[in-house]
């Protein structure tokens, strides 16, 4: 195995450590390995951050493009999760004349 690959061995062996501090998990009330594992960007205390998706949906009435990130938080005991709103890009109204 090369630096690279032992690298990203290392890499996936500690998100699954991570994973696994949920008491759900050990307990097989949540899944054994993270299903979104595939996205994950970031480790934190107790937080796993993934990739952003952008959507095209109405905020206040308007047209717009929300990115949002996933986020799980560990809260007692459980892996819970969160979208986080990165961005909101407004589309400009247009009208036929």
């Amino acid at each position: 195995m090369d630096a690279n690959g032992a690298r990203e061995l290392s890499k996936r062996l500690d998100a699954q450590a991570h994973w696994r501090q949920a008491t759900a998990v050990q307990t097989g009330e949540q899944p054994a390995s993270d299903p979104d594992a595939q996205e994950l960007e970031e480790l934190g205390d107790g937080v796993r951050t993934y990739g952003i998706e952008t959507q095209r949906t109405i905020v206040e009435g308007r047209q717009a493009l929300v990115t949002h990130r996933l986020c799980k938080r560990l809260r007692e005991g459980r892996w819970e999760f969160t979208l986080n709103v990165e961005r909101i890009d407004y589309l400009e109204d247009h009208v036929a004349s």
